[in-house]
Order: structure tokens, then C-alpha cells, then sequence
């Protein structure tokens, strides 16, 4: 079996209700069989979008389902195109503030740390599996907010399968140019089946890795 993590973020300042949450309750409903099938075991959990918490509630969602697979779902409001993140930065933007109204205590997520870690998924199979459903784009890393936080910690923390998505607002109806939550659902599907079979040859938990800083 391979095991995957799903995560989405809860509200945060400009979003009193985030679809990350929709979408991965959907990806659960939708498709959780169709990935039992397929020997692929999801588990979904949502994530506070707070400085200071954020790494023990991942850390807790990490060591809970030992994932050999890690996919975070997170919301650009402005974009029209899911984004696939290439890196994530060791680097926090310290003039926006979280859900708690907590300004970032760093302009680094790990000190010490190196300045950017790559995402470890094959982001153009990924584009491309996605963009059957929803337009989807690569974009060049996960930005200096909760999201690109989430993402340096997985990356340092785990080995396997890790990446980013993330999705604009959901248009109500759905369109090509702009998706509808249930194209999304989709989309964020078949980038977990691309990610599972890049995982296929080491589909033991990768635990901690010792080594990083």
C-alpha cells in the first residue's frame, strides 16, 4: 500500500472560508475508493494557518500516517490556474499576518537551513496529468506565507513523494479558465496517482530525515 497525506489550510485573513478544505474532503469522497483500488490509502487532514503551530500540527499528521506521499493543497485567491510549486524558500514575509493576527517571528523558516529546497515530485508529469481537468501552470515556489512554511518543513523533515498545489478560488459552475471545485477535485486526484507511481519503488515511510538541518 502506498500511503498518502493530503492537507489543506484553514482560514486565514482575506479568506474566512478556505476551498482547500472542500477539496480535500471531496478527493476523499470522490475518489478514496477508486485509490483503495489502486493499493493507495488516503488520509486528509487541515492545517492551521499559523506561524507558530503550524510545524507541530504537521509534525503530528506526519508521524500519525507515516505517508510515502505528501500532496498540500493551498489557496491563491487571485490566480485562475491550479499552480504547481517547483521549490520552497527557507524565507517568511514578516508584513502579513496569519490567522491568529500573529506576525511571521523570522524572515526565515529554519535558521541555518539552505535558502530553498526543490519539491520532490515530477512536477511536469504532474502539470500535465492536471491539466486535463483544470488549467494548470508551474510556478516557481510556494511563496514567503503559511504555505511556503508547510512546504520547506515537509521537504526538511520527510524523504518521498512531496508537493504543492495551489488553487485559485473555485468559480461557481465551473470553466476551463477558471475551475469549479469538482475539476479541481480532479485535477488534485490525478496528480496523486502520478505521485503514487513515482513512489511505487520506495513505498515504505521514509521517516525522518536525520541529516537535515
Amino acid at each position: 500500500m502506498i500511503r498518502v497525506l493530503v492537507t489543506a489550510f484553514g482560514a486565514f485573513p482575506g479568506a474566512p472560508s478556505n476551498p482547500t478544505i472542500a477539496i480535500a474532503r471531496e478527493l476523499e469522497r470522490r475518489h478514496g475508493r477508486r485509490l483503495e483500488r489502486l493499493s493507495i490509502t488516503l488520509h486528509t487532514r487541515v492545517l492551521p494557518v499559523r506561524f507558530h503551530t503550524v510545524g507541530e500540527a504537521l509534525a503530528l499528521a506526519l508521524e500519525e500516517t507515516r505517508p510515502d506521499v505528501v500532496l498540500h493543497l493551498g489557496l491563491a485567491a487571485r490566480r485562475k490556474a491550479m499552480s504547481v510549486e517547483l521549490r520552497a524558500r527557507n524565507r517568511l514575509g514578516t508584513l502579513r499576518p496569519d490567522a491568529a493576527r500573529v506576525f511571521a517571528p523570522s524572515s526565515v523558516v529554519s535558521m541555518g537551513a539552505p535558502g530553498r529546497l526543490s519539491a520532490r515530485w515530477p512536477a511536469q508529469r504532474v502539470r500535465a496529468a492536471m491539466n486535463r481537468s483544470a488549467v494548470t501552470r508551474l510556478s516557481i515556489d510556494a511563496g514567503d506565507y503559511v504555505c511556503n512554511q508547510t512546504l520547506f518543513l515537509t521537504l526538511s523533515t520527510i524523504g518521498g513523494q512531496v508537493g504543492f498545489i495551489h488553487a485559485p478560488r473555485p468559480r461557481k459552475g465551473g470553466g476551463w479558465r477558471r475551475p469549479g471545485l469538482g475539476r479541481m477535485v480532479d485535477a488534485a486526484a490525478s496528480a496523486l496517482l502520478v505521485m503514487a507511481g513515482a513512489a511505487r519503488s520506495t513505498s515504505r515511510w521514509p521517516g525522518l530525515d536525520r541529516t537535515a538541518s
